[in-house]
């Protein structure tokens, strides 16, 4: 073999094994996101045990802020005090998404969901763009402010996964829609298209649209009001003398 020859063939081998590096680099990156990747319609689901909720701490929703279909920041503070549904999807995905966002848009024009917000957020956002996002909720007529489209970078939606207790990763995402209440708390989980687990979502739902937002805010500015008037009528009161001898 000539050395011409062989001076290709080693130059063809570098190319490919560089090539193969930024493959996977890529690939890598997509996936940090979250607990798992997935392919084209890629579901993970949980065990009972790994869906205890029961004494998770409320979301922390000022670490969350996120793209709309309009193309609007939103920062997730703006649920504080609402009742709403989170789930994950992503526009290309052939099947199950399509599905379960069909589910959804029929929740959002049941009268018993009116006062629900619904948060439906891409593990796709290289592609699911604001603009993609407004056309693929214009495929379930989802008014913007009732049902919000959200993309934000894959570590943030790994973190807000992880938050409200369901895989989220590049491509991948659960069946489950989970329950928030007005104070951040996840209240449950239910499959889309388990009707047993909807029906139960509907039992659910009345009671915690019926609680208010927790009472600590207002018991803690009420306990600083008293210390700020105890403080000022202490003041208010001439101090003694000083009879020391």
């Amino acid at each position: 073999m000539s050395k011409t020859v062989k001076m290709w063939l080693s130059l063809l081998l570098m190319v490919l094994a560089a090539y193969t590096l930024y493959t996977m680099i890529n690939i890598s990156e997509k996936i940090r996101g979250g607990d798992a990747s997935g392919g084209a319609d890629a579901v993970a689901e949980q065990s009972d045990a790994e869906k205890s909720f029961e004494n998770a701490d409320p979301i922390d929703l000022e670490k969350f802020e996120m793209t709309s279909q309009q193309a609007q920041a939103f920062p997730f503070e703006e649920l504080e005090g609402q009742v709403w549904i989170a789930s994950l999807f992503f526009s290309s995905c052939p099947h199950e998404c399509k599905s379960l966002n069909t589910a959804i848009a029929s929740l959002t024009r049941d009268p018993e969901f009116k006062d629900v917000k619904f948060v439906s957020i891409s593990v796709d956002p290289e592609v699911d763009s604001p603009q993609t996002l407004a056309e693929y909720a214009r495929l379930f007529d989802a008014d913007p402010a009732k049902w919000l489209f959200l993309t934000g970078d894959l570590p943030q939606v790994g973190r807000f996964g992880r938050a409200i207790n369901v895989p989220a990763g590049y491509k991948t995402h659960t069946r489950r829609l989970a329950l928030i209440d007005r104070d951040g708390k996840i209240r449950g989980q239910y499959r889309y298209n388990d009707a047993a687990e909807i029906a139960q979502l509907r039992a659910d739902l009345p009671e915690i649209l019926a609680e208010k937002a927790s009472d600590v805010e207002a018991e803690d500015v009420e306990s600083k009001t008293g210390k700020q008037s105890k403080a000022n009528s202490d003041a208010s009161v001439p101090k003694g003398e000083d009879h020391s001898p």
